[in-house]
């Protein structure tokens, strides 16, 4: 690639590679999200936003769903958001069940959203660990289980994981640098579960 295109002066491509094509994006008020959101609707997808910020001052962290869907807008393309916490079962079957109300089946499922704390191990508190799981993994898990039906049926669909070089084992020397071991954790696992989907739904 050569110099970066910023949302503001893109322009969406209707009938780019991915056009009539379904995408979820989650965690896509900021960052990888965002982008990642931006970049599928320059290609013609209809995409649905997905985080826990909709509007300003829901979160410390800059940027909200409102934002990244107004952006894609402005520059043609077509999305839509629906405000969930991954960490609650119900809103991640609300979250597939109204993307398919309103633009059809899922083609395209970015598990992109994550929660975090940098904790050393030994005083990680549970909740805390249970918590990353469950967004980090278990949400991962639970939404490929339900776009993966109408995926088999009609023989295609992309599910896109986002992982980081923290699943990677730490190397030796080790740095008395802590906190990130349980992060570590749920990128490995997501990777590892990526790798057994991958295999389980080849045939189809």
């Amino acid at each position: 690639g050569g110099g970066r295109t910023t949302m503001a002066e893109a322009r969406v491509n209707p009938n780019g590679s991915l056009r009539g094509k379904t995408a979820v994006v989650t965690g896509a008020s900021r960052g990888i999200g965002e982008a990642i959101a931006a970049r599928l609707a320059m290609e013609g997808a209809r995409v649905v936003c997905s985080a826990r910020t909709a509007e300003t001052g829901e979160s410390k962290l800059p940027g909200t769903l409102h934002g990244t869907v107004e952006r894609i807008r402005k520059a043609g393309g077509e999305a839509t958001f629906i405000r969930a916490d991954l960490s609650v079962a119900e809103d991640r079957e609300r979250l597939i069940r109204e993307a398919v109300a309103e633009y059809g089946p899922v083609d395209i499922l970015i598990n992109n959203a994550a929660v975090t704390f940098f904790i050393p191990v030994e005083t990680f508190p549970e909740k805390r660990f249970k918590l990353m799981m469950e967004v980090q993994v278990w949400a991962p898990f639970h939404l490929s289980q339900l776009v993966l039906p109408s995926m088999r049926e009609r023989k295609q669909g992309w599910i896109v994981n986002i992982s980081s070089p923290a699943g990677l084992h730490p190397k030796p020397p080790y740095t008395r640098r802590t906190g990130g071991a349980v992060y570590g954790m749920c990128k490995a696992a997501l990777e590892r579960f990526t790798t057994g989907l991958a295999s389980e739904v080849y045939d189809d």
